[in-house]
């Protein structure tokens, strides 16, 4: 009990701590209420101390007198059910301030035998030859399977092909007006009946269905969406006012959208204005085809219901567009027995009139939160925003949440519709409080007053300062920064924690205003916003699932401050506390048992995969150790008594050809029982289902020549055992003397070199002798003359 009341003691300080926060530094009242739901001004025109608080801060009541605390209007006139109104209240007008949320219950009635206007538009395209035949020997099962949803019905019908230019049809010769063999001309749409109602519905569409032929086109997408768009903006087709507008649309072809139109030189975009000349669209070479977004604005718009009755193979690309649709939309398969199309009208008709939900058309700005209250007791089941397995004359209510999280200038007012598919609008006037009343009331209004030193009005309490001055009584000139010192932040030492976050004024400071919409920023110091926090990957803060406080993610309130139910943790808010996300619908296991689940994501063990673990390559449909038994079997050519699950084929030929089979699996080869030492090599041919499903195992393919592993060739070992040798040796004989010339090379080099050095000595050496020995006479003395002798 004692941590219990502890706790709570700490929460309430936690929330009057954030509430405050986001209600301080405001100068004037019309700032201070729309910071905050909670925030309250005080006008008295002595009050000393920070005029805009919580309404948590009990300390502040004792203080002031004057609170300027606007409280919402809300006018909710309640209706009573009939033939034609099915839905309560009749409107909706609300005056809140921004951030705050009201809920709403809106109460509707499943009509009993409302009106029903039903249109039958379909693909007139070679490949539904027999579907015209079937429709013309059904009209009265259509008629009545009508009526037994509603006496008070219309049926009408129409055709389209596709676009009559190339190349979504041929243009050689009189392809155009006769694309086929007893074939009508290619068109967008053509209105073939009004919406008629009576017996006389039966007879006229019978007549008028005799008169049919065929058509055809060229390329594989019709081009249903312009006949679509028609159907719906064209009144002259006879739609009712108050009626249960529903469009069965049949074919069995994909669909043609914006962008398709430029193969053909078309840019000029789909207008989704009513084109109808003489019962045929006569824009259709003029504006391309409308996209899904245009196509689903329309639909609401004209409260038009579609049914897409189309084939087995295109029930998925159908789903997926019926899903993409907000509108209320039924898809079902189209057979080509006429048993199974009435059959299917009436059970597609029942299934939207056993439906009901709200579908808001709120404006940018405005959030609406729709929660159903299905009645679990009487067979209703939640179906997003509405309830299905409604029975006729049951009500079914609907708790609706708006909120406005901001002013903006010029548009604090808002007009909007909450639809009723099919049946009604409600329509909702939302007026914000962006200001206060002391603010627009001349009559509280001090012009120069004396409490502002003559130099400011006093507004709500507050002095609005003029000419460049400011301060709380407006004794300080723009231009000096008085008092900066007080401005600086302890934390960081900044002035107003930077200079773009805030202004030092007197020694106090005024937050800049972030230019992003709904950014905030707040504090003593400007210290606080509610974006500089942590982000997602997709960079949303706190993952959109949280509020941003002062750098910190509070979990336990919405992205606007209001206080919610804690669905996530963590520092940003993005691990969801509930493990669903984890487990499949129809299973309590986490992660199928095959992983483990972390942040509401499973983190799948080795060789598993998919959103919940479930998916594996070597499991499962493919998991190979299944159909060994069988594989051999039929090897063996046992195949009248194996017990296989999927088709099995042995190869034409002695091997599979893998190039043609897409996508497969080889398995491991099994021992082949015949032949010892041999092995089977056998395949499994899948489809891919993504990453959400098992792949479909679809066949077997076995090879027809085991795998048997070849005898050895002795006499190629062994050429090749000497062949090596010899190679070696040959190969170490090269490199060796590769060396040797490489070192021999280098010291002959160095000889060379030491050699150029060498210097010698020119003196004779004193051992040296003469060779020759020379001797004198002594008796000689002159030189002799030769002449005289």
């Amino acid at each position: 009990m004692w941590c219990n009341t502890l706790f709570l003691v700490f929460l309430s300080v936690a929330l009057l701590e954030t509430v405050q926060g986001q209600c301080s530094g405001s100068k004037k009242c019309s700032t201070c209420i729309t910071a905050s739901p909670d925030c309250r001004w005080c006008k008295d025109k002595e009050y000393s101390v920070e005029r805009c608080s919580s309404k948590l801060d009990v300390s502040s009541t004792v203080n002031c007198k004057a609170w300027v605390d606007p409280q919402k209007d809300v006018e909710a006139p309640s209706q009573e059910f009939t033939d034609t109104e099915q839905i309560s209240p009749k409107l909706i007008k609300l005056k809140i301030r921004p951030g705050e949320d009201h809920t709403e219950a809106i109460t509707v009635k499943s009509a009993e035998n409302y009106p029903l206007d039903f249109y039958y538009l379909m693909d007139f395209s070679q490949s539904m030859k027999d579907d015209l035949q079937m429709l013309k020997s059904t009209a009265t099962g259509i008629a009545e399977s009508l009526g037994n949803v509603s006496t008070d019905y219309t049926l009408g019908f129409g055709t389209f092909v596709d676009k009559p230019t190339a190349p979504y049809a041929d243009t050689a010769g009189n392809m155009i007006d006769e694309p086929c063999t007893h074939c009508s001309a290619v068109h967008s749409f053509n209105h073939i009946m009004d919406l008629t109602g009576g017996s006389n519905a039966k007879s006229e569409l019978s007549t008028k269905l005799d008169g049919l032929k065929i058509s055809s086109n060229k390329d594989e997408p019709e081009g249903g969406f312009d006949a679509l768009v028609q159907a719906a903006v064209c009144q002259s087709i006879g739609w009712r006012a108050t009626s249960r507008k529903v469009v069965f649309y049949a074919t069995d072809a994909t669909f043609h959208t914006a962008g398709d139109g430029k193969l053909a030189g078309i840019i000029k975009a789909n207008e989704g204005r009513c084109g109808l000349t003489g019962n045929k669209y006569s824009r259709s070479l003029d504006e391309d085809y409308p996209s899904i977004g245009q196509l689903n604005d329309i639909l609401i718009k004209q409260k038009i219901i579609p049914i897409f009755a189309v084939t087995t193979k295109m029930q998925n690309l159908y789903t997926e567009l019926s899903n993409q649709l907000t509108q209320l939309s039924q898809v079902g398969r189209l057979d080509e027995e006429s048993e199974t199309v009435t059959d299917l009208i009436k059970e597609q008709l029942n299934a939207i009139v056993s439906r009901t939900k709200l579908n808001p058309q709120a404006p940018s700005g405005v959030t609406v939160e729709v929660t159903p209250k299905c009645n679990d007791k009487i067979g209703q089941e939640v179906d997003g925003a509405g309830c299905k397995g409604v029975r006729k004359g049951e009500n079914v209510v609907f708790d609706v949440n708006f909120r406005v999280d901001e002013c903006v200038e010029g548009e604090n007012k808002y007009n909007f519709n909450i639809d009723v598919p099919g049946i009604a609008a409600l329509p909702v006037e939302i007026e914000m409080i962006c200001s206060c009343a002391c603010e627009n009331n001349q009559a509280e209004i001090e012009t120069d007053s004396s409490t502002c030193d003559k130099r400011g009005d006093l507004i709500c309490g507050a002095c609005e300062c003029k000419n460049n001055t400011y301060g709380s009584r407006c004794e300080c000139d723009r231009g000096k920064n008085v008092n900066a010192d007080k401005c600086k932040n302890p934390k960081s030492g900044l002035i107003c924690s930077g200079e773009n976050n805030g202004m030092c004024i007197c020694g106090q400071c005024e937050c800049i205003p972030p230019s992003k919409k709904g950014y905030k920023r707040w504090g003593a110091y400007c210290e606080c916003s509610n974006y500089e926090c942590k982000r997602n990957t997709d960079y949303e803060i706190c993952s959109n699932n949280g509020y941003c406080n002062c750098g910190k993610c509070e979990c336990d309130k919405a992205p606007n401050g209001a206080s919610q139910v804690v669905k996530y943790t963590g520092d940003d808010c993005g691990c969801p506390i509930s493990n669903s996300t984890c487990k499949k619908e129809e299973s309590d296991v986490l992660c199928s048992g095959n992983g483990e689940c972390e942040c509401g994501k499973c983190l799948c063990k080795k060789e598993h995969y998919g959103q919940f673990c479930d998916i594996c390559q070597d499991c499962g449909p493919l998991d190979c150790s299944k159909y060994t038994e069988c594989v051999k079997c039929v090897y063996l050519a046992e195949a009248p008594q194996c017990n296989c699950s999927h088709p099995v084929d042995v190869s034409a030929g002695d091997r599979v050809d893998t190039s043609k089979l897409g996508r497969h699996k080889q398995c491991v080869p099994i021992d082949d029982p015949k032949n010892e030492g041999c092995s089977i090599i056998y395949y499994l041919h899948y489809k891919d289902k993504g990453t959400s499903q098992q792949p479909e195992l679809t066949h077997i393919y076995i090879d027809r020549k085991p795998d048997c592993p070849s005898a050895p060739n002795i006499i190629a070992i062994v050429a090749g055992v000497i062949g090596g040798i010899l190679g070696i040796g040959i190969l170490l004989l090269v490199i060796w003397k590769i060396v040797t010339h490489f070192v021999d090379k280098r010291e002959y080099e160095k000889f060379l070199e030491e050699r150029s050095k060498a210097k010698w000595n020119s003196g004779l050496s004193p051992l040296y002798k003469e060779p020759t020995t020379k001797y004198r006479n002594p008796l000689y003395s002159g030189r002799i003359d030769y002449k005289k002798i």
